[in-house]
């Protein structure tokens, strides 16, 4: 009886997080520019896409497997973020298994209603980019290298290599996980394996005493297999990195953790660019300094350096511990300390494989130090009641309904007119490039050449242009309100206006 209860939960967690992963914002919510560039890119012939992609900052392999997949559904705004909802569960069940195997049951189901329910989770399991695939093959990446740690096997060793190349494949941010799992390595093999971590390589003094700040042989070839993804994506990879068109990001600082952890818990505003702030709780609890965007953070971070040195002292699951610690809170202390060299790459979204990893963590810790069979049960009650009391997460349909109005016939023109390059993306999406332009407001002849999907062919630059197209065009903007020329309002949608132009 007691197995199949056991295996009753967490098919019910799985079937819970599919659920609201299919909930009406899968569907409803506007394309933002992210995702909208996702849109783009996947609609474009399979040689116009990659050529897209190599003009970009980005890795090409969600973008390939979105391709198909989104075919299958005629590109639609569900179809395409589909693709995130399988990588997001599959994520859960991966979680659970992990979970299970590396700590304890309850540990396996306590991280998978964590990834299953976290508003951060489920926002980027709906989300047309590729953030959940990216935590999944990280997830599956630091598996197999703590295997590998353990058992010294080449099996395991390659699969680290595979699952860490396609990381890489996803995300230029692995480079940076890539760093945190060296110094993983060095510090397992010092505190575990009792080597010498200081030596000079190839001298067979050193290599008696097992020095291994180099790396033993397993650990080069699941090296050499990450290398093998790198060699073959280089060229452009070297490309992207010169463009440094990431000056939006602001510097960040140790303070910034507590307030990231809360965002892996608590998510924040969907379509949100930049960097953004952890999603509010309701009145009552906002007059309290206890919840505003970082504290409840800063509790839990407390909490967890608490009980990792209460395991530490116990000598509970320490192997475990480190290397989840370093991947996940590792890598962004990492990112914050690069930030006083200028590199700025610090936004919560980027850190998905830490989030999936902290979650991880969290339940470790807190079934392996509190023995009792429900500790990890008082834990997700208290964490179900401050997810039922955050603030109700709104979100825009503006382009939905448009699109929806035009498709009736209530809004007429032949051409879309958007008011910045961002809202131009977006309708671009929709309508495609031959049926948009845009006037930017804020500067209208900023040069937007080095935007893949924006450019300057559809850029609307004076007055004289934009009367063109008086008589066969609509505006969506937030407002009528344009200096340049008179607009009249004939619609509301939910923040944005329609208008024509007098």
């Amino acid at each position: 009886m007691k197995k199949k209860i056991f295996w009753i939960l967490p098919l019910l967690v799985v079937v819970l997080a599919l659920i609201v992963r299919f909930s009406p914002m899968l569907g409803e919510r506007d394309y933002w520019y992210d995702e909208a560039f996702t849109g783009i890119l996947v609609k474009q012939p399979f040689p116009e896409m990659n050529q897209m992609i190599f003009d970009d900052v980005h890795p090409p392999l969600y973008y390939w497997l979105a391709k198909p997949w989104s075919a299958m559904f005629d590109y639609s705004p569900a179809g395409i973020r589909s693709l995130s909802v399988i990588w997001g569960v599959l994520t859960v069940i991966s979680l659970f298994w992990i979970g299970w195997k590396m700590f304890n049951k309850r540990a396996g189901i306590m991280a998978a209603i964590i990834a299953g329910f976290s508003p951060f989770a489920i926002q980027y399991s709906q989300e047309a980019r590729m953030y959940t695939l990216f935590g999944f093959l990280m997830l599956w990446a630091v598996w197999f290298f703590y295997q590998a740690l353990q058992n010294n096997k080449t099996k395991d060793w390659i699969l680290w290599g595979v699952f860490g190349g396609l990381s890489f494949l996803t995300h230029y941010l692995s480079l940076f996980f890539f760093i945190m799992f060296y110094v993983a390595y060095v510090l397992y093999r010092k505190n575990f394996d009792k080597k010498e971590i200081f030596h000079i390589p190839f001298l067979k003094k050193a290599e008696k005493k097992g020095a291994v700040l180099f790396g033993d042989k397993g650990f080069w070839i699941g090296v050499g297999v990450i290398a093998l993804f790198f060699l073959g994506w280089i060229k452009i990879f070297i490309t992207h990195m010169l463009k440094g068109n990431l000056g939006w990001i602001d510097a960040s600082y140790l303070s910034d953790i507590p307030s990231t952890l809360q965002i892996f818990l608590f998510g924040h505003l969907p379509g949100t660019g930049g960097v953004p702030e952890a999603n509010s709780f309701k009145l009552f609890m906002e007059r309290s300094p206890l919840f505003d965007g970082s504290s409840i953070g800063l509790l839990i971070l407390l909490m967890m350096v608490i009980l990792f040195v209460i395991a530490w002292i116990k000598n509970q699951k320490k192997k475990e511990f480190l290397i989840l610690s370093l991947i996940s809170l590792g890598t962004l202390i990492l990112l914050i300390l690069l930030s006083y060299v200028n590199i700025k790459l610090y936004v919560s979204r980027y850190f998905m494989p830490a989030a999936v990893l902290f979650y991880l963590l969290s339940a470790g810790l807190i079934t392996e130090v509190f023995k009792s069979r429900w500790s990890w049960a008082v834990a997700l009650f208290f964490y179900a009641v401050l997810l039922f009391n955050l603030n109700l997460v709104t979100y825009q349909t503006d382009w939905t309904q448009f699109v929806e109005g035009y498709r009736q016939g209530i809004f007429k023109g032949e051409y879309i007119i958007t008011s910045n390059p961002f809202e131009y993306t977006s309708a671009r999406y929709y309508f495609g490039e031959d049926k948009v332009r845009y006037y930017n407001k804020a500067n209208p002849m900023e040069d937007f050449s080095g935007w893949v999907v924006v450019g300057n062919e559809n850029r609307i630059e004076d007055k004289e242009e934009l009367l063109k197209y008086k008589d066969n065009a609509v505006v969506v903007d937030r407002d009528c309100n344009w200096n340049i020329t008179r607009l009249e309002k004939i619609a509301e949608l939910d923040k944005y206006q329609v208008c024509v132009i007098q």
